[in-house]
């Protein structure tokens, strides 16, 4: 690597001077790096590894976006009437307004079964007198009935009756009728057709005396019971207000004792409301008892309009509570909701599939029994269904979570230009699932490179502009793991893509960004940085600056930046030592997590490469680095050794220092298990520290490390040969391997 040509010059007593590369020079180092080390780059970072690569959304593996949803349905366009009423039935409507009680019966009778002719007459003026005659006991009934009538045939053809019925004074007489035993339950019905997929008519039907006769209604028996629910149902809707007041009035039990009715209707409207009303969280913290009977209820022996509700109902339990997640897959649901979502209606499918994605958010039991079930094959079906694509994206992304038997499953099941394809796509959610899919699947070596090959660097990069800052994560995320420890990928992006580079560089700038798109713009640059080209594309397009405030905010991910930028040029790393890069990095090696400290390592490493001044400014860090030397992480010990066979360079106060610290004791227990990139860095860092503690030195080199230097000095790598030979003669005509 270039900082080992680096250090092996300190060793041999070159002199320091820093001068930049001319062209032949340049391209004999290449040359040479391409001869001595052909699968390592000078400052790349390790194939990705979920316990050590940078974090993806909520958990520490970059191949770990945990995608979740909630359903809140929209509202849809109502639809005009484009036809007036046939001229009989508009006479009919003129004596209704002159409030002639049989002209209603009449019309009642002649619309009964046709929807799109109901949709066409409540145009024509109906509204108030209906609603003057719901106040009058002669006419009530039979203008309720009518109104019913009305209002179904707009839910049935998605037109706005409900608004028009709403101005015509409806709202408070259908309120006073579900007091009244014999017409409650059509008045339940029709005010929920009048808000159905209607969010300003949910506000307009806000009334917390209605909510409170509605939740009175659950308990009463039958069909009364039945519509109350679906009231709420449609009142709840993405209506968070409305579902936290009737939560409040004691809702959600009474729902959930409803779902154990033998009527099909009344568990589809039990099910549909207790589906909404849990974006509440004062309903979700009541809702626990219910979860048995909403699992029971995806079997297929229930009528599947009740599965899809339960499916949906489960979908937001299990979206941010893992308490009630391990409860629903602990009453079995997980075969359920994979066959719905193979066999099950088109909306049970969506609902499964957010289902399914949800409860295997973090979970590794649970996506691996799904995929026992044959989730993966399903899912990637209702790809080519014209919905569900958001939430089937969300489940395979978690499904690809950590685990390369799965993600080789997943891409078998031929998903990956689907999902390069629907990175385009206009709803921002589907933009979301996709770029996470995409994300978890990189890091496989060879699904990388198909992903990259099915022409997804262009949409990703474009995606980095996106207004949604969770879509510009994902995409920095799975850029990231395209580029980790794949030349060839790097480079394929900066050809066909260069413009990431700036964007990436504005992304992590972005006021008010989360940490975990700092954390993936981040790594995105680093692995940019890791290659010639690119490398000056990034710092040229001021990446420094940004990196630098994200390493004071102990981005560890900022500190493999400065890592892989600091190896090329002496005038970047003089430019990054002015703006305070050492101190800060010294700090992250203090204070940092696991994974920040290792990157600070690597970072100091090649910040003090060839550069004395820069070696006697660390010393401060040689008591960290010495303790980082004990790491579980290999590479974490190898880079701290690399970081202080430069530092220690400085002077025999730095080597005592380390020698106290256990430095030497440490790198003679990294040596059996070193890995072929951090050979010569242990190396040099045994002989650095032997130039005035060569007794200390000799006393740490038990057998086996003996044996393992015995081992490089009989290597083919001549360098290394040459670093063991320089190690042996420091340690004087005593010490022999």
């Amino acid at each position: 690597m270039f900082q080992e040509m680096l250090l092996a010059e300190a060793v041999d007593g070159a002199p320091k001077a820093q001068e930049p590369l001319s062209g032949p020079q340049q391209k004999l180092l290449q040359h040479l790096l391409a001869q001595r080390f052909p699968s390592a780059a000078a400052a790349t970072p390790p194939a990705t590894a979920p316990a050590a690569a940078p974090a993806a959304v909520t958990a520490p593996a970059p191949s770990a976006p945990k995608v979740t949803t909630k359903i809140q349905q929209k509202a849809k366009t109502p639809i005009t009437p484009t036809a007036p009423a046939p001229q009989s039935l508009r006479e009919l409507a003129r004596r209704v307004q002159a409030g002639e009680l049989e002209a209603v019966r009449q019309l009642d009778e002649k619309l009964r079964g046709d929807d799109e002719l109901c949709v066409q007459i409540a145009s024509e003026g109906l509204a108030t007198p209906l609603s003057k005659m719901l106040g009058d006991s002669k006419h009530q009934e039979a203008a309720l009935k009518l109104m019913l009538l009305l209002s179904d045939a707009g839910v049935s053809q998605s037109a706005d009756v409900g608004t028009e019925l709403i101005a015509g004074g409806a709202v408070p007489k259908l309120i006073q009728l579900l007091s009244s035993d014999s017409m409650q339950e059509m008045a339940a019905a029709v005010l929920g057709n009048l808000c159905h997929e209607s969010p300003e008519n949910q506000d307009k039907l806000a009334d917390n005396q209605m909510f409170q006769k509605l939740v009175e209604m659950l308990s009463f028996p039958g069909a009364v019971a039945q519509e109350a629910a679906y009231a709420i149902w449609n009142l709840t809707v993405g209506h968070e207000k409305n579902s936290d007041a009737i939560a409040r009035l004691g809702a959600v039990p009474k729902l959930a004792e409803l779902l154990k009715s033998t009527s099909d209707i009344a568990q589809e409207n039990a099910a549909g409301a207790l589906m909404h009303i849990t974006i509440s969280q004062e309903a979700r913290s009541v809702i626990g008892n219910a979860i048995p009977k909403l699992c029971e209820l995806l079997q297929g022996s229930f009528e599947p309009e009740v599965s899809t509700q339960a499916a949906g109902a489960l979908l937001n339990l299990a979206s941010d509570s893992s308490e009630y997640a391990k409860q629903i897959v602990s009453n079995g649901a997980v075969p359920s909701l994979v066959n719905l979502v193979k066999d099950g209606p088109d909306l049970a499918k969506e609902y499964s599939a957010g289902a399914l994605m949800n409860l295997m958010r973090g979970d590794m039991e649970v996506a691996s029994n799904a995929a026992k079930q044959g989730a993966i094959p399903s899912l990637a079906n209702l790809l080519s269904r014209p919905s569900g694509h958001s939430e089937s994206l969300g489940a395979l992304a978690n499904l690809a979570s950590g685990s390369s038997e799965r993600q080789i499953q997943i891409y078998k099941a031929q998903v990956t230009r689907k999902t390069v394809a629907l990175l385009g796509d206009e709803d921002v959610d589907v933009r979301r699932s996709a770029a996470a899919l995409l994300m978890n699947l990189a890091p496989h070596a060879k699904i990388k490179e198909r992903i990259v090959e099915a022409q997804a660097l262009k949409p990703l990069a474009k995606a980095l502009k996106d207004s949604d800052e969770i879509l510009n994560e994902r995409a920095a995320g799975a850029l990231a793991n395209l580029f980790n420890d794949h030349s060839a990928n790097v480079h394929a992006g900066f050809q066909q893509a260069p413009e990431m580079i700036p964007s990436l560089v504005s992304l992590i700038q972005t006021p008010g960004l989360s940490e975990d798109a700092k954390r993936q713009g981040a790594h995105a640059l680093a692995m940019l940085a890791a290659e010639d080209g690119p490398c000056d594309a990034v710092w040229q397009a001021g990446a420094g600056p940004p990196l630098l405030v994200l390493l004071k905010d102990m981005i560890g991910e900022a500190a493999l930046g400065i890592m892989n930028l600091s190896w090329r040029w002496p005038q970047v790393k003089a430019e990054l030592v002015k703006s305070g890069t050492l101190e800060y990095l010294m700090d992250m090696l203090k204070h940092g997590d696991d994974l920040a400290k290792e990157y600070a390592a690597g970072a100091l490493m090649n910040m003090t490469a060839g550069s004395p001044d820069n070696a006697e400014k660390a010393t401060a860090a040689v008591k960290d680095l010495s303790e980082l030397l004990k790491s579980n992480a290999v590479q974490a010990a190898e880079w701290a050794a690399g970081a202080l066979a430069n530092i220690t360079r400085s002077g025999q106060a730095a080597q005592e220092t380390a020698i106290e610290n256990g430095a030497a004791t440490s790198i003679a227990a990294l040596l059996p298990k070193v890995t072929a990139n951090g050979m010569s860095l242990v190396v040099l860092a045994l002989a650095s520290l032997a130039e005035t503690q060569g007794n200390s030195v000799s006393k740490a080199l038990g057998a086996e490390a003996k044996a393992k230097l015995r081992d490089f000095r009989d290597s083919n790598n001549s360098d290394l040969q040459e670093y063991t030979k320089t190690l042996v003669d420091k340690l004087g005509p005593g010490f022999s391997l």
